[in-house]
């Protein structure tokens, strides 16, 4: 539980790699700020564990479990002093043609998009509603839902070489549900961190991407701290950008 009085109070979901844990990183970076990763298992977050301390702390929730949702805005409610002013929803799968540049719909499984709609629409908007009555008590009162130029339609049919298919449409689902939360008193983003170097770039193309995370999370931060409810329910790329931008 934190001992001060954090001017913000954050949670990143899918924290324990890749975007989420440099959101940690970089959150840790400010004092006034109090992180909380949730992370299936705080035990096997090894590359979290060195981030721990006084101002960030690990909760343990598992987004495919829905029904534990009120258990863990419970506990992130205790040891977030009965508040959020930023929730993250950074955490997102990629499955089977999910996770190829190259094989295309007639590729996909039905398998494959009811686990990746489950984590990356589902699960999000879920949480979210979960955690609504902290962020309610918030000041910021700001959700960050992690979008994708794959799920831009302009994006996608300016390159029709691009595959992702299944994963793509859920991306183009999370930015559909950050709108339709746009009548609450709140700043709902749909942000595109763009085509970013981590396990979850499709099946072996981070070593392509133009951006590591450092740069993405660094722009996205910019662009989060200074949204005001006027950015609410729109998709937007990095640092405020307009467009579906791969950097």
């Amino acid at each position: 539980m934190m001992t001060t009085h954090p001017q913000r109070v954050l949670v990143v979901t899918g924290a324990a790699r890749g975007l989420g844990l440099e959101w940690v990183r970089q959150l840790t970076q400010d004092p006034s700020n109090f992180v909380i990763a949730v992370v299936r298992d705080p035990s096997k977050a090894t590359q979290l564990i060195p981030l721990l301390g006084p101002n960030v702390v690990a909760v343990k929730g598992e987004l495919g479990d829905f029904d534990s949702f009120p258990a863990v805005a419970e506990e992130i409610s205790k040891v977030g002093g009965g508040r959020v002013d930023v929730l993250i929803n950074n955490a997102g799968i990629m499955a089977g043609a999910g996770a190829s540049y190259s094989d295309g719909i007639s590729h996909s499984t039905p398998q494959e998009w009811d686990e990746q709609f489950r984590i990356n629409v589902t699960a999000q908007v879920f949480f979210t509603l979960a955690l609504l009555p902290l962020l309610e008590k918030g000041k910021e009162k700001k959700v960050v839902n992690i979008a994708s130029m794959l799920g831009d339609v302009n994006h996608s049919e300016d390159n029709p070489q691009v595959q992702f298919a299944s994963y793509s449409v859920t991306k183009a689902g999370i930015t559909m549900a950050n709108l339709k939360f746009k009548e609450r008193r709140f700043t709902f983003l749909a942000l595109n961190p763009g085509w970013v170097n981590t396990d979850i770039a499709g099946e072996g193309m981070g070593a392509y991407a133009p951006l590591q995370p450092e740069e993405s999370i660094r722009r996205c931060l910019s662009f989060v701290n200074r949204a005001t409810t006027a950015e609410s329910g729109k998709f937007w790329s990095l640092d405020g950008l307009k467009e579906a931008v791969t950097q």
